[in-house]
């Protein structure tokens, strides 16, 4: 063996070198690890953008047996054009092993690829839509454990008959396709809590709509009809109901009977009336009706809930103080784009108002007590022919024109004052601007004060003031009351604070023990 010579050779090229021989393969190394970086990151670039066009079989696959572990399958945005075979194949083979109790399982088997059978979940949840799907086989109804089926934004035409087998299925998302008509089996799937038909182009909606009695969210938005069937009355459980964009000139009185409905969205429609029946929705909170032809403010009798209510660009001309009576709950009210040219007293009773929208109506002003609302934030009231506001101050927003309007409600009482001392007399514009901001005071405060005004007794607008709003404190004191009111004694279920203090009473009347709830009577 003669290796002398070279280990010596190179042992000292490498001692004359040092380091600047081994920058050459730091290099080399550099430019190696760069390039596989590249590569790598392309690969996650191409199986995160798996979607951008239809994914090999072997992938689909592999997340169909994925979706065994937990029961939920997302195939959403995929570009599939058919529904995979093997999502069917897989639910029925599950079933026949179930089904075969006398099978007994080879548990000697070791196979990494395929999960035992008793340790898979049935198909609860599966995710179709944004795909280029036309049309599903007969086989969806085989996926008989199926809870939500989202199939939105597709291209269908036709859903098949055989999804009436679909008897598990609480959620049914069809939106965004291009269905004209509904199968007869879609309607025997009584266990629907929730049913998504907007963006299709459907016209008639069948009679047997009423047997899916459990349902409680309905969006039918965005298709052609131009009726309901009166068994949509049947729904009762209903809590939500979208029928915006159609071509509705009406809707059933059977509408009344959805006694548990939130919410109801009849937008864009070509609406003139609401049924009366409209108004026994006892927990309607959210009402929308923007763009239709209503000439008359809806009925909202027995809508004491009711807290958002949207009418913008009808053709209203006037809303009446009793319409607005029952609307205690309102938070926000939007009729812009009317004809409105006055606003009625009422609506400065309404004690959580916080929004008002008025934009675009013929109004010349605004009722100053409205001002007296601390709970409003937002009023909108460009686009009017308000000759009683300076454009400024309407520039300035909402805390300029509550600022200015209260101002106004000062000037007014100065000038009422000097009024009576020049007539004794209150003519009926006062009176009637007076006992608004009364009855506000009362039904915002819980409170009647009737101190320092030298009475012996109550006037009967009081006593109509009294029994209308029911407040809870009431102040009688330094006046000439020789007995308590009697009147108050109506007020039994709900008086807990009564000052009589400083009046000529000498004796107290008995029937003050009727007042059931009274917890401090100061004589």
């Amino acid at each position: 063996m003669q290796p002398g010579p070279r280990t010596t050779t190179l042992g000292s090229t490498m001692a004359v070198n040092g380091r600047k021989s081994l920058q050459p393969l730091k290099s080399a190394i550099n430019r190696r690890k760069q390039i596989d970086n590249v590569v790598h990151e392309d690969e996650e670039d191409n199986y995160l953008n798996i979607d951008k066009k239809q994914p090999p079989k072997s992938y689909l696959v592999k997340l169909i047996k994925g979706s065994r572990s937990n029961g939920i399958l997302n195939l959403a945005s995929r570009s599939l054009t058919d529904v995979p075979e093997e999502i069917f194949l897989d639910e029925i083979a599950d079933d026949e092993n179930r089904n075969q109790h006398s099978h007994t399982p080879d548990f000697s088997k070791q196979d990494n690829d395929r999960e035992a059978w008793w340790n898979r979940m049935p198909l609860k949840s599966l995710d179709l839509s944004s795909n280029l799907l036309k049309t599903l086989p007969d086989s969806i109804g085989d996926l008989s454990y199926l809870v939500v089926l989202n199939l939105q934004n597709n291209q269908l035409e036709k859903i098949p008959d055989t999804i009436r087998t679909l008897l598990e299925l609480e959620k049914l998302i069809l939106s965004q396709n291009n269905l004209s008509v509904l199968p007869d089996g879609l309607f025997y799937i009584s266990s629907l809590l929730t049913l998504n038909l907007s963006g299709n182009h459907l016209q008639k909606l069948s009679n047997k709509i009423g047997d899916l009695s459990y349902l409680q969210e309905l969006d039918l938005s965005q298709n052609e009809f131009e009726s309901f069937p009166k068994q949509i009355g049947y729904l009762t459980k209903l809590t939500k109901l979208n029928v915006s964009k159609n071509r509705l000139n009406s809707i059933p009185n059977e509408i009344g009977a959805l006694y548990n409905l939130r919410s109801f969205e009849i937008n864009h429609n070509q609406i003139t009336q609401l049924p009366i029946s409209f108004g026994d929705l006892i927990n309607l909170e959210e009402f929308y009706c923007n763009s239709n032809r209503l000439s008359q403010f809806p009925c909202f009798a027995q809508c004491a809930k009711l807290k958002e209510i949207h009418l913008a660009d009808n053709q209203l001309t006037q809303i009446d103080n009793v319409q607005l009576e029952p609307l205690l709950s309102l938070i926000s009210l939007n009729i812009r784009g009317n004809k409105i040219s006055i606003l009625p007293e009422q609506i400065c009773l309404l004690p959580n108002l916080e929004r008002l929208d008025v934009t675009n109506n013929n109004l010349a002003d605004l009722p100053s007590q409205i001002a007296l609302n601390k709970k409003m934030k937002c009023i909108s009231i460009i686009g009017n022919p308000l000759n009683k506001i300076r454009k400024d101050i309407m520039r300035l927003g909402t805390d300029a024109i509550m600022k200015y309007l209260r101002n106004r409600i000062a000037d007014d009482d100065d000038n009422n004052e000097r009024n009576k001392v020049a007539s004794n007399n209150e003519t009926e514009e006062e009176k009637k601007r007076r006992l608004y901001t009364e009855q506000h005071v009362v039904r915002s405060t819980g409170t009647f004060d009737f101190s320092y005004k030298n009475a012996s007794c109550l006037q009967d607008e009081s006593i109509q003031l009294i029994n209308k709003e029911k407040p809870s404190h009431i102040n009688l004191s330094k006046n000439k009351f020789s007995q308590m009111p009697v009147e108050l004694i109506q007020l039994n279920d709900c008086l807990l604070h009564l000052d009589l203090s400083n009046n000529i009473i000498q004796n107290l009347n008995p029937e003050v023990g009727r007042l059931k709830e009274l917890r401090y009577l100061d004589l």
